[in-house]
């Protein structure tokens, strides 16, 4: 199946993603107190933990490993099952160790702790790996689609009160395990008869994921770590300002880091199959968009926030406007290191490369909030994930140097930092109409679309042309399947 179509399934999956939350984000906010909303973030942070030893970076592995031999269908089969219950085995380590963490070691929010808890279920039974192997974006499209509106009809049924917190956990892990089940229950035929592996399946295969999962680990310390910190060392109304300010950011990031879990797999084959010339071209394309777009949306952040905020979340959460333009920057650096990172490094089998970086993100962003968040509480974590997330690009173009022409993929770069200053310029003075927030809102989107596309135009920027011609070829065949 080609890019451009995965993509748009990703694409799709990652709108929904977006679309949804903007449906039920003012609603919890305005249902759930602060504090509901940051005990559930605070507690699914400390789960993710668990989560992680679950999954041991099967997942990623094992998208690569099929993808290696998606061609081969018994080596296909075999595989799937020796990683699958790879995961299984440890899965049911880290579920008993969660137990013992819940049951003797906390002794706060244990109901909500058994809730998340299902979050290491969902993570045992998913087999979404399978799926990228095969590059078959089409049904995590629909899984994902499923879970998401699923969840969204029993919220607005089931929350109804402040203390309803502990059902909108609830409802947030059990559809993404009723996604799951869907998955199971679509099994592709080619791996429909189950192949018990042997130990040294089992052996070669945790390895191998275990080699991808010191650098995930390190990423999953600065992104739970964060949440965690600011609970310990500020207050739970706090970690739901940092948590909004994230999921606002992370939502419109993934338009853009869509293009990540599309390509693994492709350039894994690519790699398998020693087309170089091949591999560079997708690089160059895939560089200039995330520059091109990334840039693009920090502008509108750092224009859009003050009225979106206040009309989004309510009153109770306008500490979020600021903490979303002060963390915007993460959009261009985490779009730059999950194409040298996770689209390179990874089928590339260059973990240690990846380890490198992501742990020195890690111990910047740790030591960070040590020293920020008791003053600046939310806004202190914010600063540790930026200056955490451009140590992480940083020293990936460092070591990935020598493997690509650095000169040649940044060389188009100040078109679109030039296009985005332009841009924030021209809509720095929109801002100081007196308008309503949703009409001021519609015509900065669109005149800031305008301007930085026109800019790109003038400059001669390739990816703004390229785009401009998709475009153009989408709606000519919209226009003829219409006649």
């Amino acid at each position: 199946m080609g890019i451009a179509r995965n993509y748009i399934y990703n694409a799709t999956l990652t709108i929904a993603n977006l679309i949804v939350p903007f449906i039920t984000t003012p609603y919890i906010t305005r249902v759930l107190d602060p504090e509901g909303v940051g005990s559930v973030a605070f507690t699914a942070s400390i789960v993710q933990y668990f989560v992680f030893l679950a999954t041991l970076g099967v997942d990623l592995y094992g998208t690569r490993e099929l993808a290696f031999v998606k061609e081969e269908p018994e080596k296909l089969r075999r595989m799937f099952w020796s990683i699958f219950f790879s995961k299984l085995l440890t899965s049911s380590i880290s579920f008993l160790t969660f137990l013992i963490f819940v049951f003797f070691l906390c002794s706060k929010h244990t109901k909500l702790y058994l809730i998340q808890s299902m979050q290491i279920i969902n993570a045992a039974i998913d087999i979404t790996f399978l799926y990228s192997g095969l590059e078959d974006f089409k049904r995590i499209t629909l899984r994902g689609l499923i879970a998401r509106f699923s969840g969204v009809v029993l919220l607005f049924i089931l929350v109804r009160k402040p203390s309803d917190y502990y059902l909108y956990a609830l409802i947030s892990v059990t559809t993404i395990l009723v996604g799951n089940v869907w998955m199971w229950m679509n099994l592709p035929s080619i791996v429909l008869r189950v192949v018990r592996p042997s130990f040294e399946e089992l052996r070669r295969h945790l390895s191998g994921a275990l080699r991808l999962f010191i650098p995930l680990a390190a990423i999953q310390v600065y992104v739970a770590l964060d949440k965690t910190m600011v609970g310990v060392l500020s207050n739970e109304s706090e970690v739901a300002y940092y948590d909004m300010s994230q999921r606002v950011v992370k939502m419109i990031l993934g338009l853009v880091t869509a293009i990540g879990p599309v390509m693994i797999p492709r350039m894994s084959s690519l790699i398998a199959q020693g087309m170089e010339e091949e591999k560079k071209r997708y690089v160059k394309i895939v560089f200039e968009f995330v520059t091109y777009s990334s840039t693009f949306i920090i502008v509108l952040l750092a224009i859009t926030m003050r009225d979106f905020v206040p009309l989004f979340f309510g009153n109770k959460f306008l500490k979020v406007k600021d903490l979303i333009i002060y963390i915007s920057p993460i959009i261009l650096f985490i779009s730059w290191s999950n194409l040298f990172g996770m689209q390179l490094m990874v089928p590339m089998k260059k973990e240690p490369y990846l380890t490198v970086s992501v742990t020195c993100g890690a111990v910047t962003n740790f030591a960070m909030n040590l020293l920020l968040i008791p003053r600046y509480k939310a806004l202190g974590a914010v600063i540790g994930t930026v200056i955490a997330e451009f140590i992480v690009t940083f020293v990936q173009i460092v070591l990935i140097r020598k493997m690509l022409d650095l000169k040649d993929l940044f060389k188009d770069s100040w078109k679109h930092f030039l296009a985005g200053a332009i841009t924030l310029i021209t809509l720095l003075t929109v801002t100081r109409a007196r308008l309503g927030s949703i009409g001021k809102m519609v015509i900065e989107v669109l005149l800031g679309m305008v301007v930085y596309v026109l800019v790109e135009h003038v400059l001669k920027s390739d990816i703004n042309s390229y785009l401009l011609k998709k475009a153009k070829q989408t709606f000519a065949g919209f226009i003829s399947i219409s006649k």
